[in-house]
């Protein structure tokens, strides 16, 4: 129409509505809908609600894993070998309540043997906090000393020394590794569940290294350490699961240890986002 003529606000509204359709696409990124926060039967325990006290735009805040999900189940090492089965501690944390280790004769070296480690009374586990976004617990094992994450419905193992000689039973064992359900009792509802988590899982992995990527700016040394383990992270995930009983019809451990990644991520950005204060000498 000739002679037509817009009032000013227009403009004003029409470069808003321009700005938020342009920034929209990249929050679509990072605030992804929580697969990884924990159902309600699987609570944050010991955190402050998410989003509290928040000053700035952060990814979503993804909750560690309960204990009560290992709480209650036997899980066997790569779902096939030996047995652990937790148990509520008395005031905080877990227990073991029973503990069977599968290796091989020392005396015999490629016989298999099974040497059972819980007798009559609980192994008492220690609580360290969640360092790298998950529980973590250490096992004073005279024998076999080991320490564990909890993951959802498993456990990460790992032993130093990677192997514990139990001379009594004439047996070696390896407790390191992934402890998770018998890789053969997931049932096709289960692995089509799994399998919509998976892909939920790597886009909030993915949006949390983006975030601590940012979050470094121009710090170059960091920028390498973080994409460098970024990189390494398929690789080691792969070691870690490809002898899991069932592993490529399920990927029950690739989800766990997906999930596991996506929140030490988170961590390490809360960590660097919100440094401690240092002291300052008086």
């Amino acid at each position: 129409m000739s002679g037509a003529s817009f009032h000013p606000r227009y403009f004003c509204l029409i470069a808003v509505l321009a700005a938020f359709l342009i920034e929209a696409p990249a929050r679509a990124q990072l605030l992804l809908p929580g697969a990884l926060q924990s159902s309600p039967a699987t609570g944050n325990i010991g955190q402050n609600p998410p989003g509290a006290g928040a000053e700035k735009a952060k990814p979503p805040v993804l909750k560690p894993p309960s204990e009560s999900t290992i709480t209650g189940h036997e899980l066997a090492r790569d779902g096939v070998a030996g047995t652990i089965a937790f148990g509520a501690a008395p005031g905080k944390g877990v227990e073991i309540i029973r503990l069977s280790l599968a290796g091989e004769a020392i005396s015999h070296l490629g016989e298999p043997c099974r040497v059972d480690v819980v007798s009559d009374t609980p192994i008492q586990t220690k609580y360290i906090g969640r360092p790298n976004g998950v529980s973590h617990y250490e096992v004073d094992i005279a024998a076999c000393p080991f320490s564990f994450d909890v993951l959802d419905g498993a456990v990460m193992v790992t032993s130093v020394p990677l192997t514990c000689d139990f001379t009594a039973a004439d047996c070696r064992a390896a407790p390191a590794g992934f402890w998770g359900p018998p890789g053969n009792s997931f049932g096709p509802d289960q692995i089509k569940q799994l399998e919509r988590e998976r892909g939920l899982a790597e886009s909030m992995m993915r949006a949390e290294f983006r975030a601590l990527l940012a979050n470094a700016g121009k710090d170059k040394a960091a920028i390498k350490k973080i994409a460098g383990e970024q990189a390494g992270f398929s690789s080691e995930r792969d070691v870690t699961c490809r002898t899991y009983a069932g592993e490529d019809v399920h990927g029950f451990c690739a989800l766990r240890v997906t999930q596991a990644r996506a929140l030490a991520l988170q961590t390490a950005f809360e960590a660097n986002a919100n440094p401690r204060p240092t002291k300052t000498m008086k």
